[in-house]
């Protein structure tokens, strides 16, 4: 037979291939479900993730990215002369915010944490150069657990021409420089404007970005939404209810509208057995007493510029140096690193090179302070704060 013919029957004998359709489909279709499979998965397990963390935003205890219209509404009632009572799980710096444009100049404003939220100034016991005891006369614009930052925040609201205090009085407390804290966000504008006129290295963008970054961080901690859960539990979704007032003091904290803050009523017995609790099991282990030394980059003068950025502009400032019980002032004698008389005598160093005025100590012997003027283990009763405040 001939090759041709030969290999011509050959392929008619040889089948050709021809794939079927299942064969075919079969590999991608299988594809397809496990990624569909994997998807829905991955979608389920990010669900159950983020749904505590958009439980804790929902519930922002901390008022990490809540928006502020609780705190307006309060300043608009502060500013009508009305007290506010159960204030303190909002944010108070944003309310200074909203209260300081309804304000007078003040002639002295009152800066600093807690410790110095007692002040009353011309509305209560008395300040030196407390002005002319007219509304605008004095401003307490201390906020809780505050830092140098928020002083400096506190301060920007009125740092203008025709704004600015005759008189600052700065409440330093020995971890003033030292503590690390972001409850400034509300006042992050005016925080930047001090640092930048007072020559402090500042980048707001930076510290923008840090700010959302770390608040993010947070509300996705499990600690948050632990804390969140308590909120919910105890006071529902809105939270607790401040109450406006006629009476200057509740069984809350109650604020004024010169910015000052009366406590419920603390007994003698009450203050001085907080204060002897704090010192033998608590002091130990709070971090405000521990790396008094410690700075941000590029803040070790920090203070210091703020207060010759106070005089630079006409504005005398006084340093108050709120006194401790003696149990926890000796207690904090035996932590390791700075100590409170170390801490003393470099605040004092500082006024003395920048004009300001000192007073008070953090030895309350020394403050002629008696132990039974304090509220508890660091907060000093209003008569006391005022006559250290006017020495």
């Amino acid at each position: 037979m001939p090759s041709s013919s030969r290999s011509t029957s050959e392929r008619r004998l040889t089948p050709t291939y021809v794939p079927t359709p299942s064969r075919v489909s079969a590999v991608p279709v299988r594809r397809s479900r496990r990624a569909v499979t994997f998807a829905t998965r991955a979608a389920l397990v990010l669900g159950v993730v983020a749904l505590p963390m958009a439980f804790s935003a929902w519930i922002d205890p901390a008022r990490l990215v809540t928006t502020r219209g609780a705190e307006r509404e309060i300043a608009r009632v502060l500013a009508t002369g009305t007290n506010v009572t159960d204030f303190a799980s909002y944010d108070d710096r944003a309310i200074e915010q909203h209260l300081a444009p309804t304000r007078a100049r003040p002639e002295v404003l009152a800066l600093g944490s807690s410790r110095m939220q007692a002040l009353r100034g011309c509305a209560g016991a008395e300040v030196r150069a407390c002005g002319n005891g007219t509304s605008g006369g004095f401003v307490n614009g201390a906020v809780q657990e505050a830092a140098l930052d928020d002083m400096l925040g506190v301060y920007g609201l009125y740092d203008a021409p025709g704004r600015r205090p005759n008189r600052v009085v700065i409440g330093v407390d020995p971890w003033t420089e030292s503590a690390s804290s972001e409850r400034w966000r509300s006042l992050a504008a005016e925080r930047a404007m001090v640092m930048h006129r007072a020559g402090i290295p500042v980048s707001p963008r930076l510290d923008a970005i840090g700010l959302w970054a770390r608040a993010v961080g947070t509300l996705a901690t499990p600690g948050y939404f632990r804390l969140a859960l308590d909120s919910f539990q105890r006071y529902g979704a809105q939270g607790p209810a401040w109450q406006p007032s006629d009476r200057a003091q509740n069984a809350g904290k109650t604020k004024l509208p010169d910015g000052s803050v009366t406590w419920p009523v603390v007994s003698d017995d009450d203050g001085e057995r907080a204060a002897a609790r704090f010192a033998a099991t608590v002091l130990v282990h709070d971090a405000r007493f521990h790396d008094f030394k410690r700075r941000a980059p590029g803040r070790d003068d920090a203070l210091e510029r703020f207060l010759r950025y106070l005089q630079s502009e006409g504005v005398s400032a006084t340093v108050v140096l709120v006194p401790f019980p003696a149990a926890v002032y000796d207690a904090s004698l035996k932590l390791s690193g700075d100590s409170l008389q170390r801490v003393e005598r470099r605040v004092r160093t500082i006024a003395a090179r920048t004009g300001a005025t000192v007073v008070g100590s953090y030895d309350r012997r020394v403050a002629g302070v008696s132990a039974r003027e304090f509220l508890d283990e660091e907060h000093l009763r209003p008569d006391a704060l005022a006559r250290v405040a006017a020495h």
